[in-house]
């Protein structure tokens, strides 16, 4: 009955993007966790719970979040942003990259449904708010840069999510022209508001 109910489904999608970390890798929050170490390395107290509204934001703001919200005078917000995000960056890259990684697909069959979605026509797309680096590093080490038409990094647009400015720019990538023809999966809040 569900097979029945759902096989026109994506009829009238022509792009679906979608959010990497916990949505198509595996990666068990090392993101979030990572962040709010790199955070409280610097100084700022951040628990699980304040984490948890920022999933599938820019990494900057939820650092500069947190740093306002620590009393950091706004003169020196710039440099402690910076300052924990190049933090942030090393640890992530070392943690997704290094050889005792346990990055995957969220899903043993995720290729094997992205082959049927291309095969039905469907263009496949990926953003993230991973910096630019760390999603080419992921797309290549995955294989996705074998299915997808199209990818980006919130650090590629003004801003990230829940802004449209990453699904705007992919539709443009990929010759998308009609919103109500796009999907957007993803496992965050910040995801759904940018769909």
């Amino acid at each position: 009955m569900l097979r029945k109910a759902t096989r026109t489904l994506l009829n009238d999608i022509d792009l679906v993007v979608y959010d990497m970390a916990g949505t198509t890798v595996q990666e068990g929050g090392i993101v979030y966790k990572t962040l709010q170490l790199a955070m409280r390395e610097d100084g700022l107290q951040v628990s699980d719970e304040d984490m948890h509204p920022w999933h599938g934001a820019k990494k900057e703001a939820v650092i500069e979040h947190f740093a306002l919200k620590a009393g950091t005078p706004p003169d020196d917000i710039t440099e402690r942003v910076t300052r924990v995000g190049e933090w942030f960056v090393n640890a992530i890259d070392d943690a997704y990259f290094n050889e005792a990684s346990a990055i995957d697909h969220i899903d043993i069959g995720l290729l094997g449904y992205f082959r049927q979605l291309k095969d039905a026509g469907i263009k496949i797309a990926f953003d993230t708010g991973y910096p630019e680096n760390i999603q080419k590093g992921l797309i290549k080490r995955l294989g996705f840069d074998k299915i997808a038409d199209a990818y980006i990094s919130s650090y590629q647009v003004t801003e990230g999510r829940p802004y449209p400015y990453m699904i705007h720019h992919l539709m443009e990538q990929t010759q998308v022209m009609n919103v109500k023809r796009v999907c957007k999966v993803g496992d965050s809040v910040r995801d759904i508001e940018e769909g």
